[in-house]
């Protein structure tokens, strides 16, 4: 509960709680029109009628109290002034939508009822006129509020499938590279155990029969990039992911995490404030200058750099800059946090930046860090245009 200030309605309820206001005047029109002894007792009900509106909005454990005072008002100024003074009732809508649909019957039945009683003698003078006039006010409480009450489950349903449905694709990314695993220890597994084996006997060879050694160095090295092509063709069959893809995700993180986060990628066209807000995809068509490989590995490279940011950083704000060079695709990351010297980023380098630094190597990246204490972190995320198929050797 959000406690009473001199505001007028909390801020949470926006601009709904004001345009409903306008309803009062059609109640107001027909009272001071009343002779002046008659007008006192139906101003002096209105101000309670505000009041209550008010309250409802600030003391929520009461909300339906105070919706019977008003509802009660309303009445009574249908019986004693004009039956068009229902029209107040469309304040009640949004209110009596939240609450129990017992309630709400028996508001509507109750306002449906005491407002056609009180419209009977209006009948006889103007005819189906009064019936046009009742429509609106009678559908505002009998009906408007189940309609409100309806859509804000089909609203609250569609973000938890959403939900759900995000979640179901975490598990998908997982299982993913669940298999990715296994096929990597499986089908590399004997090779690297071969490759070993070479290189031990390579070393034995040396001293004794160097050209057999040289034989063997060059039967590792072809071995070698055999096992490179077959981890190349493993991880190509991994779902291609976007960078701009990653920007979407990256500003619900920070979001989250009250860090602001400013993105500047001219490729995509991304532009974003310092609160994450309005940045948009202007052109989807345009890719970097990369292989889906590569932007698939720079993209979850740059996931787990922002991982990292929210976690650890104590950041509060963010930037994200995409580098065209003519040889390299950069990708930097500052942040403002606590930061980190040179002997806790090698400490730091047998988990998450040992990680990012192999899976940049699998397309002849790499990674560069500066930081200090308590000058936050520069990460640049370097892939380079065109991978090598070989080495020298």
């Amino acid at each position: 509960m959000e406690k009473s200030t001199w505001k007028l309605f909390p801020e949470r309820e926006g601009i709904v709680p004001y345009i409903a206001l306008a309803n009062c005047v059609i109640p107001l029109f027909f009272m001071l029109r009343e002779p002046l002894a008659s007008v006192w007792p139906g101003l002096l009900l209105f101000v309670v009628f505000l009041a209550a509106y008010r309250e409802q909005f600030w003391r929520v454990r009461y909300v339906q109290h105070f919706l019977i005072v008003q509802l009660a008002i309303i009445l009574f100024y249908v019986i004693a002034y004009e039956p068009g003074s229902a029209y107040l009732g469309f304040i009640l809508s949004l209110p009596l939508s939240k609450q129990r649909p017992r309630f709400i019957m028996v508001v509507a039945v109750v306002f449906a009822a005491v407002t056609t009683w009180a419209s009977i003698p209006y009948f006889e003078k103007i005819g189906s006129v009064m019936l046009f006039i009742l429509i609106p006010p009678i559908f505002g409480v009998c009906i408007m509020p189940f309609i409100i009450r309806n859509a804000a489950k089909f609203k609250t349903m569609a973000e938890r499938l959403k939900a759900a449905t995000e979640q179901l694709e975490r598990m998908a990314q997982q299982e993913e590279r669940q298999r990715i695993a296994r096929e990597l220890h499986d089908t590399l597994g004997h090779t690297l155990s071969l490759i070993a084996l070479k290189g031990e006997l390579t070393e034995k060879l040396i001293p004794r029969a160097p050209e057999k050694a040289m034989a063997e160095a060059r039967e590792l090295t072809d071995t070698a990039r055999a096992a490179l092509k077959q981890m190349r063709e493993l991880v190509t069959e991994m779902r291609v992911v976007r960078l701009a893809e990653e920007y979407a995700h990256a500003r619900s993180l920070c979001a989250a995490a009250g860090i602001a986060l400013m993105i500047d990628d001219r490729v995509y066209d991304v532009k974003a404030d310092k609160t994450g807000n309005g940045a948009e995809l202007v052109s989807q068509a345009v890719r970097t200058p990369l292989s889906p490989l590569q932007e698939t590995i720079l993209a979850m490279s740059f996931r787990e750099v922002l991982t990292n940011v929210v976690r650890h950083s104590r950041a509060t704000e963010c930037r994200a800059e995409l580098e065209i060079e003519e040889g390299s695709v950069i990708l930097r990351v500052t942040d403002n946090g606590q930061g980190m010297d040179e002997q806790e980023i090698k400490s730091a380098s047998g988990s998450g930046i040992a990680g990012l630094r192999q899976r940049l190597m699998l397309v002849d990246g790499h990674l560069t860090i500066q930081s200090a204490p308590h000058a936050g972190m520069r990460i640049g995320l370097h892939i380079p245009r065109t991978i090598r198929s070989h080495q020298g050797g």
